[in-house]
């Protein structure tokens, strides 16, 4: 343990700063780009909000999601009551919360197909490392059948929530290339936070990193902490890092996904008003308890 801690230690010092410091532009880059996929569905079902806004917004909802222990369900019901509050009705609220959310289905299809040739060629490696990518494989299953009821329900949400509130093709094809962009800068910023380590990554091996640590978001802990820094982990080594590496790596990589985008929503919740928002309703909780 000692020795790794110090390998650690050694790996986190010798970081190239100068990468890190992309890789968070690239984040940044990634958040205006998931604002402007909010507008343009907002737009198409007649509101009006502008990129800031939405900006703003999603950052909340990051917040409450990575900060309370709801998985994704109270980020998006945040997201939507803070469109709400921009005049927005709320049957276009929350159908705006379902495009999104539809949008992603593409893009996320074409990140699994891109990390398959990877999974099959370290499949075919050795029997330790076939057993490693079944192991992962299995893990990545395991995580699915347990969300499947959450998945079918969501589903479920998706459609009732658009079946009275429809837009056009070209909006939701736009939300779509914004989304498979959010997706890209994600591997762009793995693979620039892997160089800063040392570590060559392909856009295969991102994308299998990445499409373990989606998996490992469906554990339902506390902005998945622990469940997506072990997919992570996992990956990394996979793809040839050491422990001390893959740790180091994951470290930073999620103090820029999670740590510095949490801070960020905590301040965006204050900006755009959500702090009255939970206070009103926790207090209504408060009374609905107390009256039963």
């Amino acid at each position: 343990m000692v020795h790794f801690l110090r390998g650690l230690v050694a790996a986190l010092a010798g970081a190239r700063l100068p990468l890190v410091g992309l890789a968070l532009v690239l984040h940044a880059v990634g958040l205006a780009i998931t604002g402007e996929r909010w507008r343009v569905v907002i737009a198409a079902l007649g509101g009006r909000v502008t990129l800031a806004r939405t900006i703003l917004i999603n950052l909340a909802g990051i917040f409450v999601r990575n900060a309370t222990p709801t998985t994704g369900l109270g980020g998006d019901a945040i997201r939507v009551a803070l469109i709400r509050a921009e005049g927005v009705p709320l049957p276009q609220a929350a159908a705006s919360f379902a495009y999104v959310r539809l949008a992603e289905v593409p893009p996320l299809a074409a990140l699994l197909v891109l990390s398959t040739p990877f999974a099959l060629t370290l499949a075919s490696r050795s029997p330790a490392r076939s057993f490693v990518a079944l192991l992962a494989s299995a893990l990545c299953g395991v995580c699915l059948w347990v969300a499947r009821r959450a998945l079918r329900a969501r589903g479920a949400e998706l459609l009732s929530r658009t079946r009275h509130v429809r837009i056009g093709w070209s909006p939701l094809a736009a939300a779509t290339v914004y989304a498979a962009l959010a997706q890209i800068e994600t591997i762009a910023r793995q693979i620039v936070v892997a160089a800063a380590f040392g570590l060559p990554l392909s856009i295969q091996q991102s994308a299998a990193v990445t499409v373990m640590g989606i998996a490992g978001g469906f554990v339902p802990t506390v902005g998945s902490i622990g469940a997506i820094d072990g997919s992570l982990v996992a990956g990394l080594m996979l793809c040839g890092a050491t422990a001390e590496t893959a740790v180091a790596i994951t470290v930073v990589e999620r103090a820029i996904s999670y740590g510095v985008t949490t801070a960020a929503g905590a301040a965006a919740l204050g900006i755009v008003g959500g702090r009255g928002l939970l206070h009103a309703l926790s207090a209504r909780r408060t009374n609905t308890a107390a009256a039963g």
